[in-house]
């Protein structure tokens, strides 16, 4: 049955106009809102709850007065008879799992003066006594938070026995931009994030027997740390090996009288998150710069964690130099419950299975701090397209795993993973928003189909060096601004020089699959030369190029391209094409990286043997870094 409620349709190609450009890039006058926070908690660890204060120093950059504010009010989420709660079983990944929480809100303020939220499920609306005036107008809002920790947190979040892991944990703007003005679409748990950038300074008071691991720089060292942590510290931020900084001997829990108050500090950030436990190992080394740690509790984590801190590091540093520049001093992984979420400079990541196998938990670090550039830098509407942050992730994640282990190819995974989905019938549009996407899906949709359709775009379609270019011109117009799906497709063709509405129409606003099929192959003569000619159909409405081998009586061969305008009029193709002698086999895709999901009629005759490339990653091409290639 369709989804009467679903929105695919929403292409959101904004543009041409004064913010967004055809050719894909920011307008001339592309504007963007900002919001700053300070935010100051407690962590309660006898009654599993966060309380304290946030303000928020909004600045309204848009042409418009706002008479009304949003803010994500994410907690909510365990509110009884919240939406997401009706959405998703409980017991689900998603699911509240029985959790009764949610905010507590009160003494709201904009700009001194006290005002009424109006709470909607996880959103709050604010209407103001005086309009935010346009171009830099700004509001001071402020309220004192506080909400009970779950302990499954939706697998995004949560608790286990002295461990905590939070995050959506601070009331936050919603967005407003020149697309859809106020993005009011609610946490339902599935679908992830859509913020602003600002300057975020946070504190976090807890027994003073605790470590706090969190998003930004730590800011008082002397007051947290003993003078012997804060010297291996300075080590470790010059070191090329990794140095424990809180050692095995010293996390152990012990009860200590009173509080201890950390403050961090993160600049041009989406968000912060923080974790806390009384017995955290923390290792740290030099990753070019940028502070790569890890925190875990060894009892837990056993010996795999061990080798997180140089993972992180690893990670950090390849894909740095593999695309754009890691713009933050430092990155954190926190082992624990939570399968892998991700958040600025902090990332939580199971831990590991077996305990003592650092490659258990390479993936998840990779691929969680992959997100330090999809979405953190480049600032995507997770809770629409989760394409533009989980796929394109997943895409870039197969560049680290070639890298890190070489000879490995994911291609083959990632579409095995959505042909999985095609064949049990839950696949759906790359443009379908997340929450509508079948939870056992998920993986495949959000994830390796897209990572699929990029690989295979950039391998067969643009070309690597051309798609490799357009790619990072992409990171770096849309690098801490809010680009739509539309100025992803149009920076690809502008910079590629290809019009490629076949493509977005066929793999990300349908689900039908591509199926090119050898009918028959021929042999003529012609003015002394030998025509092989190859009947070829279209056995789906969605075309592709097309990539040939075929072979000859004496075991050589030839391969054949032709391009996707060959099905422009008709499902059916002959290819004539001049040959040395009779063919005696023919193949389509010989190089494999093409998602032709009926291999049954890819070949004909006595096929030749394929050759497939060593990686569907391949290596990068052209120059990397902080900027594309000129």
């Amino acid at each position: 049955m369709d989804d009467p409620i679903a929105r695919i349709d929403r292409m959101e190609w904004s543009g041409p106009n004064a913010y967004r450009s055809a050719s894909g890039a920011p307008g001339p006058a592309y504007w963007q809102q900002r919001a700053d926070y300070t935010i100051a908690v407690a962590l309660d660890t006898t009654q599993q709850r966060v309380s304290g204060t946030v303000t928020i120093r909004y600045t309204n950059n848009s042409p418009d007065s706002l008479r009304f504010v949003w803010l994500q009010l994410d907690q909510n989420l365990y509110r009884p008879g919240s939406k997401g709660s009706a959405l998703f079983p409980a017991d689900s990944r998603w699911g509240v799992r029985g959790f009764e929480g949610g905010y507590d809100l009160s003494g709201v303020q904009v700009n001194g003066r006290p005002v009424t939220i109006r709470v909607d499920d996880t959103m709050g609306r604010i209407d103001l006594v005086e309009a935010i005036a346009p171009k830099g107008g700004k509001a001071t809002i402020a309220m004192t938070f506080a909400f009970r920790v779950p302990e499954h947190g939706s697998d995004r979040m949560g608790r286990e026995g002295t461990l905590y892991e939070i995050a959506q944990w601070y009331p936050r703007m919603a967005v407003y931009d020149d697309v859809r003005g106020w993005n009011t679409d609610p946490y339902f748990g599935q679908g992830e994030f859509y913020l602003e950038y600002g300057d975020i300074d946070f504190s976090v008071t807890a027994p003073a027997g605790y470590t706090v691991a969190a998003s930004g720089s730590l800011q008082n060292q002397g007051d947290v740390l003993s003078a012997a942590q804060r010297e291996r510290l300075a080590r470790a931020a010059t070191s090329a090996v990794v140095v424990p900084i809180i050692t095995q001997a010293e996390a152990v829990a012990a009860p200590v009288r009173g509080t201890r108050t950390w403050r961090f500090r993160a600049i041009n950030v989406r968000d912060v998150a923080w974790a806390a436990a009384p017995d955290f190992r923390w290792d740290a080394v030099n990753a070019n710069g940028v502070l790569a740690q890890s925190y875990y509790q060894f009892a837990k984590a056993g010996k795999a964690w061990e080798q997180a801190a140089e993972q992180t590091a690893w990670s950090i540093r390849n894909y740095s130099d593999l695309f754009f520049r890691y713009p933050y001093p430092q990155a954190t992984s926190v082992a624990g419950p939570v399968g892998g979420m991700e958040y600025p400079m902090f990332v939580m990541v199971h831990y590991g299975d077996p305990l003592d196998d650092p490659k258990s938990i390479f993936g998840t670090i990779d691929h969680e701090h992959g997100h330090e550039w999809f979405p953190m830098i480049v600032g995507s509407n997770e809770r629409r397209y989760a394409w533009q942050d989980e796929g394109i992730n997943t895409y870039i994640n197969a560049f680290a795993n070639e890298r890190r282990y070489p000879g490995t190819n994911s291609y083959p995974f990632y579409q095995q993973n959505w042909k999985r989905a095609v064949d049990d019938r839950i696949d759906s549009p790359l443009m379908t928003p997340p929450d509508r996407v079948d939870s056992r899906a998920l993986g495949a949709i959000g994830y390796r189909k897209p990572g699929a359709v990029l690989l295979a775009l950039r391998d067969n379609v643009v070309g690597r060096e051309t798609f490799d270019r357009a790619f990072r011109e992409y990171i770096h117009r849309w690098s801490f601004k809010h680009p739509t799906p539309g100025d992803f497709f149009r920076t690809i063709e502008n910079v590629s020089g290809q019009d490629l509405g076949w493509y977005w129409r066929a793999f990300f606003y349908s689900t039908d699959v591509l199926d090119l099929g050898i009918d028959n192959v021929t042999m003529r003569q012609q003015e002394g030369q030998n025509y092989a000619v190859i009947a070829l159909r279209r056995n789906s409405s969605v075309p592709f190029p097309v990539k040939l081998r075929l072979r000859f009586a004496d075991n050589t061969s030839q391969d054949v391209t032709l391009p996707v305008e060959i099905w422009s009029r008709a499902a059916r193709y002959s290819a004539m094409i001049a040959v040395k002698a009779p063919v005696t086999g023919a193949r389509l895709w010989p190089d494999g990286v093409v998602p032709d999901f009926n291999a049954t009629n890819d070949v004909w005759g006595t096929p030749p043997v394929t050759t497939p490339v060593a990686s569907s990653a391949g290596g990068l091409s052209g120059e990397i870094g902080g900027r594309p290639s000129p």
